[in-house]
């Protein structure tokens, strides 16, 4: 009797035991899949996400490359234009010569720089709302150039070697006036060419006469803040051609440093330059040209 009762007692532990243990088994497996559904949810989510984010910066940044790049070459051979014909002072202009369109070189210089801060001005504004933290490298660092532009020309402390303080407005300008002045450029949704531009603002000196003077008032001199700034920003644009643009839009180490061999005594804002480049993030990408003029 007492062996029946063993053996039943025996048999009623291992059913309970394999009760519990299929429970266990039921209970592990439902919350593993619980888990890995929702995780492979918000992974699945995640990168759904992080390839649309990526899909709009790359399709808005390719709609204003192109035009971006190109006008940047045109402002690259004007650079070097001017370092060769500076003394012959055919950027100077006053209010009566700007009327009779009698100076193509300061119209077109001004033309190029407001074309130019326009493609920038509008690449930026057209991505500002996409999530870059999870862009390619390429596009961040092409978003880093596009900041720089801007800021190269609205940085006092660029001038700093120069004694130029922030409460001086004369040689750089202010942030939201360059969205105005590239406004100038612009007829509906399309820029305006050339002949089109100098016939809009035939009469319109007085507006444009900070931008005017700023080419306009350069003097041949290597102590000239303007010309510094316009100097800094060439090496600041071979660097950008040279990584995005196309192959006749590249300069070879050659002119590169026959360029730096220019500058590198004639650029008296250095140490203000590198450090921007520094802030700008953009130190990789220019520590060869920025060593050539130290």
């Amino acid at each position: 009797m007492i062996e029946w009762f063993n053996g039943l007692y025996i048999k009623v532990q291992v059913v309970i035991i394999s009760s519990i243990t299929s429970i266990f088994v039921f209970l592990i497996g439902w919350f593993f899949k619980i888990f890995y559904e929702r995780n492979s949810l918000r992974y699945k989510l995640r990168k759904e996400y992080e390839f649309e984010q990526k899909k709009k910066l790359k399709e808005e940044i390719a709609k204003h490359k192109m035009p971006l790049l190109n006008i940047t070459e045109e402002f690259n051979h004007r650079l070097w234009n001017f370092n060769e014909n500076i003394d012959k002072n055919w950027h100077q202009i006053n209010k009566q010569e700007w009327e009779e369109r009698t100076k193509y070189y300061t119209r077109s210089f001004v033309y190029r720089f407001l074309v130019f801060l326009h493609w920038v001005l509008k690449t930026e504004k057209d991505t500002v709302s996409i999530d870059s933290i999870v862009a390619d490298k390429n596009d961040i660092l092409y978003l880093k150039y596009i900041k720089t532009f801007k800021d190269i020309f609205s940085e006092p402390k660029l001038l700093s070697e120069l004694n130029y303080s922030n409460g001086n407005n004369q040689n750089h300008f202010f942030k939201n006036d360059l969205i105005g002045y590239s406004k100038w450029v612009i007829e509906g949704n399309r820029v305006i060419d050339f002949d089109e531009f100098s016939d809009k603002t035939e009469n319109e000196f007085d507006k444009l006469e900070k931008v005017i003077n700023y080419f306009s008032n350069i003097q041949n001199d290597n102590n000239d803040k303007n010309l510094n700034v316009l100097r800094s920003f060439h090496l600041l644009i071979i660097s950008f051609l040279n990584k995005y643009g196309h192959t006749y839009q590249k300069t070879d180490n050659t002119k590169i440093k026959q360029l730096a061999d220019i500058y590198k005594g004639k650029i008296k804002i250095k140490k203000g330059f590198e450090s921007f480049i520094e802030k700008s993030k953009l130190e990789s990408e220019l520590k060869g040209i920025l060593r050539k003029i130290k």
